[in-house]
């Protein structure tokens, strides 16, 4: 369990070192900082305010990401929150000396442009398969390319290899043009996947 925690780690990692848009909204409002600290995620949520997460944004219901994590009962999570506040505090008050920040922006994934994603393909991102996929690929696929399978509709091998953890099949994956903004159907990106598998 631990190995695929920081296997998820470095995945989230890869993504925003790749430009993932880190406040993307879901189709119900959600971030990758919220489905972190939903499933209890302490390093992820860390990692993700540290890389400019947006706090204040709201799920259509109303609550925010620090709201999940003390409502599910996940203190280390409460706690990332606190540990990056008292980070910043303690960066603006270096910076009353001199200092400086950065900012992002995405879209939705259309089957049309991007090809089927065939289950063959799918099952090779969800394992890790290496092989397979870069046969694939190789044999004319595109790396973009969206399913329509039910529980990943509208998903490309990237997100099914990110959900999964396989850092070195993301790597790959991005390697050959994958697009790390693109969404689902739900409205997911491959970030908030990792993110939501820890």
């Amino acid at each position: 369990m631990l190995a695929a925690d920081q296997g998820h780690e470095r995945v989230v990692e890869l993504l925003l070192q790749r430009g993932a848009e880190i406040n993307k909204q879901n189709s119900d409002g959600g971030t990758a900082l919220m489905v972190a600290a939903v499933k209890g995620h302490p390093a992820i949520v860390l990692r993700l305010l540290r890389a400019g997460a947006d706090t204040k944004l709201r799920t259509e219901d109303g609550k925010s990401a620090l709201q999940y994590a003390r409502e599910q009962g996940h203190s280390e999570c409460v706690e990332a929150f606190r540990q990056h506040i008292a980070e910043v505090t303690a960066n603006h008050r270096e910076a009353a000396a001199g200092g400086a920040g950065g900012a992002i922006s995405g879209e939705a994934a259309s089957s049309g442009s991007l090809g089927s994603l065939p289950r063959e393909a799918v099952d090779a991102a969800l394992q890790g398969d290496e092989a397979a996929l870069l046969a694939w690929l190789d044999s004319g696929g595109r790396v973009n390319a969206t399913c329509r399978a039910a529980g990943m509709c509208g998903g490309t091998a990237l997100m099914a290899a990110a959900q999964e953890g396989h850092e070195r099949l993301v790597e790959l994956l991005l390697q050959h043009g994958a697009q790390v903004n693109l969404q689902n159907s739900d409205g997911y990106t491959a970030l908030m996947l990792a993110a939501f598998n820890g």
